[in-house]
């Protein structure tokens, strides 16, 4: 039988690292998604300037996911990711009233929120110079060591600058349910607008709890270590993981939803610039 995941029309953008074409394509990917519930307060100094709120769960708290992906096959290229991300609606909308009901809609066009990138460590820079000029995701360019052993895993994230680790996580994943996967949502600031990107996500997740939990915050000053202690990642407890080795993704072009002034980028570039439509 003919496999039509991937049998979409595409068209093609030039970022300074080369041509992308969109969709992008990610043919085998394995996740690791961990997420805690933290005080919704303690994420807004990190969403000013956004025109993002979070999403309240249980009266006042935010959802917070921590994830590694392994990117083995991909239309750019294989690489590495870690991200952070925070449950989010652009200000001004109407906020879901049942937020949960979310993770029930495998589409990501019937979502009414997404998670807002606060951090992405990536390993090459394609996927930096993507992510930042086609999405106005925070990327940069660092070395992940990780380890994907059965039921086990871990990874690390380096300061690009001096090597120093900044996030280190080991886990275990526990006994769960498979679930066919949803899509993922993700809103961001890109050009003078809000847009949001729907990744289309085929394949099952392992939904489960994680034990033997270990995340060690580095004291550096860098700004992911930062996000990472203001957030209480070392102490957060989890509320609950997803994890699979055999997803296949589809990333959309953003589609801008709200005219906003876009913040400056942490972890600027030089000479980068907003990717351009090809013809």
């Amino acid at each position: 039988m003919k496999d039509y995941f991937f049998d979409v029309p595409r068209t093609g953008v030039m970022t300074t690292q080369g041509r992308v074409d969109l969709p992008m394509f990610f043919y085998d990917v394995s996740a690791r998604i961990i997420n805690f519930f933290v005080e919704a307060g303690g994420t807004l100094p990190m969403l000013e300037g956004t025109g993002l709120e979070p999403v309240r769960f249980f009266g006042d708290k935010a959802l917070v996911s921590l994830a590694f992906l392994q990117y083995r096959e991909v239309s750019i290229g294989g690489y590495d990711e870690v991200f952070i991300t925070i449950m989010v609606v652009p200000m001004g909308f109407p906020k879901p009233r049942f937020p949960y009901a979310n993770f029930l809609r495998l589409q990501g066009a019937r979502w009414t929120m997404g998670g807002y990138v606060l951090e992405m460590p990536v390993t090459i820079p394609q996927a930096r110079a993507a992510g930042r000029e086609i999405w106005g995701y925070p990327k940069f360019e660092t070395e992940i060591p990780f380890r994907l052993s059965g039921r086990r895993f871990e990874y690390s994230v380096f300061d690009p600058e001096n090597g120093e680790t900044l996030v280190k996580v080991s886990a275990k994943e526990t006994p769960g349910i498979k679930l066919p996967a949803f899509d993922m949502v993700s809103f961001s600031n890109h050009d003078g607008k809000i847009l949001k990107t729907i990744t289309e996500v085929d394949g099952w997740y392992r939904n489960c709890m994680v034990k033997d939990v270990r995340i060690e915050v580095g004291k550096s000053d860098h700004r992911l270590a930062r996000n990472a202690r203001e957030l209480g990642l070392g102490t957060a407890k989890p509320w609950g993981a997803m994890c699979s080795d055999a997803l296949r993704t589809k990333l959309h072009p953003g589609v801008p939803v709200a005219e906003h002034e876009t913040p400056p980028m942490p972890y600027t570039v030089e000479g980068e610039e907003w990717a351009k439509p090809l013809p």
